[in-house]
């Protein structure tokens, strides 16, 4: 099967703006055939009728003065008189016999019609009554006047039209040619840009300037679309990086509990370590696998939040007040011996409570493990503008500068900035990340002067 031709869009805009022009020329020519050939045809008609007007009374009188006789004889004068090369003269009586006649007509007498003028064997032929009475005339007058010059002269005037419709046409092509090709350049950008874009160059722009208004919004979107697709991508580098060194990292945190283990169960199974060093290492491997549960609650807590964390929570307004006061004792047991302070103002928000909770614990657990024993702990909960604020602050070693970036990153631990040599998985912190944003509110970290750090939860408060 034969492939159908393709045309640019160039091509078709030229074609339909030459097939249009032409239409409106042929439309205009065949209006002004029309138009001219009317004014031709009235105009003759009006000398002719001019003519009849003053030839019928002088028939009229001659024969009222000479008779029948009289009228025949002026009749054949006038006719001889009135002939011209393209104008011929028929004169009937009231009978309908043709008194004189011209010579190529071979005694042949138009129609009589009730108009200005009519076409009659291709001329255009105007008549009138002889004499006074309307209803029973003397005789009948016509002059007719061949249409072969109006003929000519429309041929003349058409074939000069073509010829000046045609010159148009070629001067229309071309310009429009130029115009268009002109106005499409931007689109020609646009291709090219979309062109590099769908070979990899994701992140091109382009600027066009002096472009029509659509082929701007074009090229804005095209350009939005591009940097949306580079920032995906850099986006899904970005994820597909953190979730190798995730995996990495879960796989190193597991790997560590999994060789102290088996190492104390190849110890035992060969019966190399006494009664006591046999229970130091049940309690060891009782230890490494309380470890490895909470590092997979981790891990499935994060799996949940990345996956559908909306699901995962139960809203419901709370008294941000109340509910940390609640929570008091089990605050001083997670950071005792250090000193706790507590300051909450009425505020309300919609929060899952648990999920909080669990926020508020993963901060203390935190505290608890990064801190001194002498250090202290300050909670506040207060309303700013719409917003509730929870801050959790302490006086312990701080975060060095270079680890702020990063501290709710998964598996980050900044320990040269803390003193405890505890270590903990990496994971808490994005925990309370996730589980914060899934609550709509946001978390930051900044340093406290001269030393200690403060975690600054923002939630959207509600009207109690």
């Amino acid at each position: 099967m034969k492939k159908k031709a393709r045309h640019t869009l160039v091509d078709q805009l030229i074609g339909r703006q030459v097939g249009l022009l032409a239409v409106l020329l042929l439309v205009v020519g065949i209006s002004q055939y029309l138009i001219l050939r009317a004014v031709l045809l009235s105009s003759t008609a009006h000398t002719l009728r001019t003519e009849v007007s003053l030839l019928a009374p002088i028939i009229h009188h001659s024969l009222a003065a000479s008779g029948i006789a009289g009228f025949r004889n002026i009749a054949h004068l006038l006719v001889s008189r009135l002939r011209a090369p393209e104008v011929e003269v028929v004169i009937t009586n009231a009978l309908g016999h043709v008194v004189a006649s011209s010579a190529t007509l071979h005694a042949k007498i138009p129609p009589l019609y009730n108009t200005p003028y009519f076409i009659w064997n291709h001329r255009v032929v105007v008549d009138a009554p002889i004499g006074n009475n309307t209803f029973y005339p003397s005789g009948y007058v016509w002059l007719l006047s061949s249409i072969r010059p109006i003929h000519n002269i429309l041929q003349r005037d058409g074939e000069l039209y073509v010829f000046l419709a045609l010159l148009s046409l070629l001067i229309a092509g071309w310009l429009g040619s130029l115009s268009v090709r002109q106005t499409l350049y931007p689109l020609q950008q646009i291709r090219q840009s979309t062109q590099r874009i769908a070979s990899g160059e994701f992140g091109h722009v382009t600027r066009i300037d002096n472009a029509p208004l659509e082929l701007q919004d074009l090229s804005g979107a095209i350009d939005r679309m591009s940097e949306s697709i580079q920032g995906l991508f850099a986006q899904e580098k970005a994820l597909s990086q953190q979730m190798r060194r995730f995996v990495a990292d879960a796989s190193h945190e597991l790997r560590t509990p999994l060789t102290a283990i088996t190492g104390f169960l190849d110890l035992m199974s060969n019966g190399e370590l006494s009664p006591e060093e046999t229970e130091r290492g049940l309690s060891a491997i009782r230890v490494q696998g309380q470890r490895m549960g909470r590092l997979v609650n981790q891990l499935l807590t994060l799996s949940r939040m990345d996956s559908a964390p909306s699901t995962h929570l139960a809203l419901t307004p709370v008294r941000l007040d109340q509910w940390v006061r609640e929570l008091a004792p089990e605050i001083r047991t997670l950071t005792n011996p250090r000193t706790i302070h507590i300051a909450a103002d009425p505020v309300s928000a919609s929060i899952d409570p648990d999920r909080l909770t669990e926020v508020l614990v993963n901060l203390l657990d935190n505290i608890r493990h990064y801190t001194p024993p002498d250090a202290e702990v300050a909670i506040t909960i207060a309303q700013q503008d719409q917003r509730a604020i929870l801050q959790v602050v302490d006086t312990g070693p701080g975060i060095s500068e270079e680890d702020l970036p990063h501290i709710f990153d998964r598996f980050y631990r900044g320990d040269r900035a803390r003193t405890s040599q505890s270590g903990g998985s990496g994971l808490g912190l994005s925990i309370v990340r996730s589980l914060i944003e899934a609550q709509e509110g946001s978390i930051r970290v900044e340093s406290v002067h001269p030393h200690g750090c403060r975690f600054i939860v923002t939630l959207p408060a509600i009207t109690p």
